[in-house]
């Protein structure tokens, strides 16, 4: 058996020709442990008209299994959004779909006498005309607490009109598309 100790701290061990590496020594504190990326190949029209929250499109589920208890995982999530130019307000969480619950809408928790609803991002456009978008983007942090794979999913409401995702109603040349963008981050602590 040999070990490598650096300033009293094991950066190696053999034993019998195992040659091991502690996690500390290769995932340092605040280092990133793995990145996992959800971009679709194909981009399809998705709505959401619902006044509760519900799945935007089964697309944007994205799974990752951390590698440590202690990590705080990032997400982080984009997608071209077109309010339909109406001054009803869209609501979008991160839900976390494996243990069917919200991401932390219990922290930080809203006082007593609120109506508010928790969301990571919430938008209202009413510019132009139907085809007026922008790009929606929420970020969150949280504990990864085990190292069981859960997968994550983008939950949305309206106050009752039509929102779209990843491009406009409108088929024409002025009109755009564009892809979401799911990514998680694991970060050692």
């Amino acid at each position: 058996m040999a070990t490598l100790k650096l300033n009293n701290t094991t950066v190696f061990t053999e034993t019998n020709g195992a040659a091991s590496i502690p996690s500390a020594v290769k995932f340092p504190a605040g280092h990133i442990v793995q990145i996992v990326h959800n971009v679709p190949t194909t981009v399809t029209l998705a709505t959401t008209t619902t006044t509760s929250y519900a799945e935007i499109q089964t697309e944007m589920r994205t799974s990752i299994t951390p590698k440590f208890s202690n990590s705080l995982l990032i997400l982080e999530w984009d997608a071209l959004h077109g309010g339909n130019n109406t001054g009803n307000i869209l609501a979008a969480k991160f839900y976390d779909v494996t243990n069917n619950t919200d991401v932390h809408s219990s922290v930080p928790a809203l006082g007593t006498g609120s109506a508010r609803v928790f969301s990571h991002g919430s938008e209202r456009q009413v510019d132009s005309d139907l085809n007026d978008r922008s790009t929606f983007k929420m970020k969150t942090v949280v504990s990864a607490q085990n190292t069981n794979s859960r997968t994550y999913s983008i939950y949305a409401k309206t106050e009752g009109v039509t929102h779209y995702w990843n491009m406009t109603g409108t088929d024409n040349s002025g009109c755009t598309y564009a892809p979401f963008c799911f990514i998680i981050m694991e970060i050692a602590q």
